[in-house]
């Protein structure tokens, strides 16, 4: 495989893209994101990310440092450029980023007016991650360390200020390797994952935690709406632990995988992996993007997914 990043009006390997060390989105985390996916080769509701992502700049005090109509066709370029590395019915993941660009390596120093940073890249879906998780599910484990509250910074806006999900990560890694982290705000409502949305099912009724206290995810946004067009009842609200060890069912939603069972929460299991709203939402969305998610997965799983850019720079380096 062979991709190309954009980066700032050029296409180059992607060992060759490079950004200064006084950009200000490495020195403040000032880096407005998306993640996305592609089905039949097309970016799955890439309108929706666009917007997100021009709120979330506009929230930063910017104006939009890209167009939508900009960024959209660096987007669609991008994919254009790496989709040869697929089959026809093989997908990719991609992420887009973009920050206020160079800044000014002392603090006290004033900045000048810089060109944003607008960097764009494609990779292999990590289906070997995660394929097997849709018939045994993820657990969850609930890490000390909590959710950025809104009145810091408002999760609706989607940056890669995440240095909370890193340490959630490591804990939870440290105390239950296969698990997911799930994070609580400071009150002890359930909030998210470290880049995944969460529900829980309850007599036949979908709950997730409001907006209030979680990044407003796309996916998320799609299990709501095949909710409604299935007759599932959906409540969002503010959730306890309480709410999810009484849950019959659980999954996370992420742009990748789309939704993936969720096994048990601490020490208490699921009374169904997968349960039956999973498996009918999961099976609608399949039919809606014409592709079985679940059966893409299968096909493609045996591709190691964490080594292909290694591989790719040491087959550079040989030759």
């Amino acid at each position: 495989m062979k991709f190309v990043v954009y980066l700032n009006g050029r296409f180059v390997p992607e060992e060759e893209a490079k950004i200064s060390i006084w950009d200000i989105g490495f020195m403040y985390g000032a880096v407005f994101m998306e993640a996305a996916r592609t089905f039949r080769h097309e970016v799955f509701r890439l309108e929706d990310h666009l917007d997100r992502m021009e709120d979330g700049m506009r929230y930063a005090g910017l104006e939009p440092l890209v167009s939508k109509r900009e960024m959209r066709r660096i987007v669609e370029k991008t994919v254009a450029a790496n989709i040869h590395n697929f089959s026809a019915d093989d997908d990719c993941w991609l992420c887009w980023q973009v920050t206020p660009g160079v800044g000014f390596p002392h603090p006290m120093m004033r900045g000048k007016a810089s060109k944003p940073t607008v960097m764009v890249y494609v990779s292999p879906l990590p289906y070997d991650e995660y394929y097997e998780h849709y018939r045994t599910g993820v657990p969850a484990a609930i890490p000390s360390v909590r959710n950025v509250p809104p009145c810091v910074v408002d999760p609706r806006g989607k940056t890669r200020y995440r240095l909370h999900y890193f340490m959630a990560k490591v804990e939870t890694k440290a105390r239950d390797p296969g698990a997911f982290a799930l994070l609580q705000d400071p009150e002890g409502f359930i909030t998210e994952g470290t880049g995944a949305n969460f529900f829980i099912a309850k007599n036949g009724v979908l709950y997730t935690s409001t907006t209030r206290n979680i990044l407003e995810g796309i996916s998320r946004r799609v299990v709501i709406e095949l909710a409604g067009k299935l007759g599932i009842p959906v409540a969002e609200r503010d959730l306890t632990l309480f709410d999810v060890y009484r849950a019959d069912e659980a999954f996370w939603t992420t742009s990748s995988y789309c939704m993936l069972p969720c096994s048990r929460v601490n020490h208490v299991k699921m009374r169904q992996t997968p349960g039956p709203l999973f498996e009918r939402i999961i099976r609608a969305w399949s039919e809606m993007v014409g592709v079985d998610i679940i059966e893409q997965a299968r096909k493609y799983h045996r591709r190691k997914s964490n080594i292909w850019h290694v591989s790719a720079r040491k087959t550079r380096r040989e030759a």
